[in-house]
């Protein structure tokens, strides 16, 4: 129950509910049916502050869902450039592929992200 409402935190963004269920004892790694961590459903919405808080306190940063996506996966294909910038400080994988052969990379640049085409670019990704 409290991971579930932890994961719909995540998607929505809601860092005050987050920090409460961490510091109730919630695992930070929690999946849903299709294996998505919080930490996906924050990156692929856009929630810095959820993606950040989160990677602080041990979220797996290359942890794939039942395709294959990744956080930095779904964040460059919805062109959200600070977090993108975030996990690969983070050391986040930059050459992930979705279960289609999609890369990260790939998605960015059929949504036309060029800044994020770049920072994946400078990253080294193929």
């Amino acid at each position: 129950m409290n991971e579930e409402a932890f994961l719909e935190a995540a998607e929505s963004g809601d860092l005050d509910t987050i920090i409460g269920l961490i510091n109730d004892g919630v695992d930070v790694n929690s999946k849903d049916i299709h294996s998505r961590t919080a930490l996906l459903k924050a990156a692929k919405h856009g929630h810095y502050d959820v993606v950040e808080f989160l990677t602080k306190h041990g979220a797996e940063v290359d942890h794939r869902d039942n395709r294959g996506t990744s956080p930095l996966y779904w964040a460059s294909a919805n062109g959200h450039f600070k977090i993108v910038q975030f996990l690969i400080e983070h050391q986040s994988d930059v050459d992930v592929h979705d279960d289609r052969g999609w890369s990260a990379k790939d998605q960015a640049v059929t949504h036309h992200y060029n800044n994020v085409v770049e920072l994946l670019d400078a990253a080294g990704a193929h």
